[in-house]
Formats: structure tokens, C-alpha cells, sequence
């Protein structure tokens, strides 16, 4: 079997890719018995619907929105962000450095002044930063020791000093100091960030856009239940359970250090730059609550380490179809790098923090529950990174594979950025 490009991977970017090739050569290769990687949700026999953690559309570029509503046409929301962060027992906006009214005066204080000397220091441009340095540089010692250290320490799972820049883009707001004084004593009405709007389906979860998206691409396209073997670059043949198969090129949106695995005879430098990359494992516990209306919030960020999580989302803000009529439904999300958890363990710690926070209470009845495990959650942009990445790729390129995506480009990246990522890649393959 000939074939110009095989697709590796069915989430989000491979489904892009494939939509974009849809009149071309090509075949898609899914491991599972569906499509949709992490992008998919889980229809319980309870009637709730919970996706793989809180996956929204946050969309800046207009071809992405034009095909979001081509795909999804009137099966679609726009939400107005309302996202919180609770420490020292309150509840103030996010973003933190911008909402600080609320908070007690002493961490206030802090706050304010460590903004203003940061102001007045000067210390090394920002490349040569670590992600503690650069945080120590933009919002001073009060804002960084009360939320940015430990809520970015308790994601990543490594000392902040180990964590470079790179991944941040637009994704950290930075307001003027003018703008975090206001949000001292005042509500803050200006709305920060790049999340500050977000799509969602009104009905059927994130499920709904992969579903749509696959209706466009033609069944004999896609394969599920594959199992690749091995990839062979010389010949350019890869063995899988249903055959042979010979391609022109390869577009990989599996975890990077996957495709290397699958790659016979690969490097031994290449092998050894793989083992380098590192990344963020979640266990995302979903939960259905016997009570409506468990929360006013789209979602929580908890930058303290007394609570095991770093965030509480609730899909019935996203959506009310997603839980039946009386109920809420939420997720928590706790990120490890132990590739060995006690998943037991950690959900009666995540009920013992929701109760001792008040997001539920001692009359909830818990009446479902669904946990997710992702083992590639958020790539970490430590100092090997960058090296380790660009050879990897450059070795894969070369070779007719083009690795992208969040897991294939090894980047923290969007749900636009996905769909991006496959459109880009097509009017690359020759």
C-alpha cells in the first residue's frame, strides 16, 4: 500500500491535518478504537458528559473561528471569562497580579511594594531568565512569592529556577503598575489575557467538534485500533498490524519521545536527546454533584500547596447539557511527574480540600464520578529543551516526518494552535 502522507495520531491536529488533505493521498493512523486523543469527551450512564479537563476555544485568528462555526454552525456559545483564584481563604479575579482587592492588606502591601522595587531594579534582559527570575523582574517578590512561584512550582512539578521563559508567550497577563494598584483597592472590571473570551458547544461537550470535523473527512481516511511497530526511514515503510505501509512523508502528532521509539535503527544521540525532553503528567477527576448551581465560576486556580490540586473547573457553567436538570458537574486537575500514582488516594484528598474550601458540602451526595488519566499533559521548557528539540526535529525532518502539534512540536500550545498546526503542515508537503 502507497500512500503520500500518512497521519499519525487522531486528536485534534492530526484530525486538522487530515481535514486539510481530505481531497489528497493520505491515511490516518489512530491507536484507539476512536478519534480525538484528549480532545474528546465521556458520556456516563448517570447523564453527565465530562471532557478531558477543560478543553474551550479561545480563538484570536479568524480562519479558526470562520471554521469553528462552519463545523459546529449553531451548536456553539461565546462565554465572557469568569475565572477565580482562591489563597488565604478567599476568592479574588483572575489574574492574580491584577486583582489583588480582596486579599488580606498585609499580602496586599507586599504585592504593591514588590511591584514598585521591581520597577526600580535592574536586572538582566529577559532570555537569560529563569521563569523565578523573570517573575522576581516583572511583578517583584509579593506577587510572585503569594501566587506565580508556587501556582507555576505546583503545575510543573519542578523548582521555578529549572524552568525557562520560552513557553510563556501571551499566556502570563502583565498589567502596569498603575493597573495593579486600581486592582488593589478596587473590583477590577478590565478583563486580562488571552482567555478572557472562549467558544464552547452548547450541547454534547468538546466531543462535538471532533465529531463534526469527522464527518468532513472520508471514513476509508482513517484507521483506528492501529498498532505501529516500527517505522522504517530508509525504505520509508511502516509496519503496523493491518500491513505495510509505504508513504511519501510521515505527519507525527504523538508525544515526540513516541515517534523516536517507533523509529528502527534511529540514532543513538537522537534516542538520548528523546530521554532529555521532560513533561507534566494529570489526573483529571470528574465529578457529578446530587445539588445545581455548585459554583457561579467557569473555573478555580489554587496556588497553595495545603490543597492537592492546581484547578477546579465546572462544566455546567459551560454547558447545563452536560449534567442532568438539579446537578453540577465539575473537574479537578492534579499535575505529577511520578509516572505511578494512587488514584484512590488522591481523589479522597480532592473531596476532603473541596469540602474544607466550601466548594461542596456535607449535604452534596456525590452521584458520579469519571477519572481521566493523561500521561502527556503539558510539556515542561526546561534548559534541554530547546537543544534537544531542535535536533530532533531537524534529524526528523529531514527524514520526511514532520513532527507537530503540542506533543509532535513539543510546545504549550491552544486548541487553535492545533488546528493551525495541521492547516500549516499541508501547504508544506510536497
Amino acid at each position: 500500500m502507497k500512500i503520500d502522507t500518512i497521519i499519525i495520531g487522531g486528536g485534534l491536529t492530526g484530525l486538522s491535518t487530515a481535514y486539510h488533505l481530505r481531497n489528497k493521498n493520505f491515511i490516518l493512523l489512530e491507536k484507539e478504537n476512536t478519534v480525538g486523543g484528549i480532545c474528546k469527551s465521556v458520556k456516563t450512564d448517570t447523564g453527565f458528559t465530562y471532557d478531558y479537563t477543560g478543553h474551550l476555544l479561545h480563538i484570536k485568528n479568524s480562519y479558526v473561528k470562520m471554521l469553528i462555526h462552519k463545523l459546529l454552525r449553531n451548536n456553539i456559545d461565546l462565554k465572557i471569562r469568569n475565572s477565580w483564584i482562591f489563597s488565604n481563604s478567599v476568592f479574588t479575579q483572575y489574574p492574580f497580579q491584577a486583582n489583588l482587592y480582596g486579599l488580606p492588606k498585609k499580602v496586599i502591601n507586599e504585592c504593591i511594594e514588590g511591584v514598585i522595587e521591581a520597577k526600580l531594579t535592574n536586572l538582566p534582559a529577559g532570555g537569560q531568565l529563569s521563569f523565578y527570575d523573570w517573575c522576581l523582574k516583572t511583578f517583584g517578590k509579593g506577587i510572585s512569592k503569594h501566587f506565580m512561584i508556587p501556582y507555576n512550582r505546583k503545575l510543573w512539578k519542578i523548582d521555578t529556577r529549572k524552568l525557562t521563559t520560552k513557553w510563556m508567550g501571551d499566556y502570563i497577563p502583565q498589567p502596569n503598575l498603575k493597573e495593579v494598584i486600581d486592582g488593589a483597592f478596587n473590583s477590577n472590571k478590565k478583563m486580562f489575557g488571552y482567555n478572557s473570551t472562549f467558544y464552547y458547544p452548547r450541547k454534547s461537550g468538546i466531543q462535538s467538534l471532533i465529531d463534526s470535523i469527522k464527518k468532513e473527512i472520508p471514513d476509508t481516511k482513517i484507521k483506528t485500533n492501529i498498532n505501529i511497530m516500527s517505522i522504517n526511514i530508509k525504505s520509508k515503510i511502516i509496519k503496523t498490524n493491518l500491513g505495510d505501509m509505504q508513504y511519501k512523508n510521515i505527519v507525527s502528532t504523538i508525544p515526540l519521545p513516541e515517534i523516536i521509539k517507533l523509529i528502527k535503527n534511529s540514532p543513538s544521540k537522537i534516542r538520548r536527546l528523546s530521554g532529555e525532553l521532560d513533561w507534566v503528567s494529570l489526573l483529571n477527576i470528574n465529578i457529578g454533584i446530587n445539588r445545581k448551581n455548585v459554583s457561579d465560576k467557569h473555573w478555580v486556580y489554587f496556588p497553595e500547596n495545603k490543597y492537592i490540586f492546581y484547578r477546579v473547573g465546572f462544566y455546567c457553567n459551560f454547558s447545563k447539557t452536560l449534567c442532568p436538570q438539579n446537578t453540577s458537574s465539575m473537574y479537578v486537575e492534579i499535575s505529577y511527574r511520578n509516572r505511578k500514582i494512587d488514584e484512590q488516594r488522591l481523589f479522597q484528598k480532592t473531596i476532603t480540600d473541596l469540602n474544607k474550601i466550601g466548594i461542596l458540602k456535607a449535604t452534596d451526595r456525590i452521584i458520579s464520578t469519571c477519572n481521566l488519566n493523561i500521561p502527556y499533559a503539558y510539556v515542561i521548557y526546561n534548559q534541554k529543551r530547546e537543544f534537544a528539540f531542535g535536533a530532533i526535529q531537524n534529524y526528523l525532518t529531514k527524514n520526511s516526518i514532520f513532527s507537530i502539534g503540542r506533543y509532535g512540536g513539543w510546545k504549550y500550545s491552544t486548541m487553535e494552535d492545533a488546528i493551525l498546526d495541521g492547516r500549516a503542515i499541508v501547504r508544506c508537503l510536497k
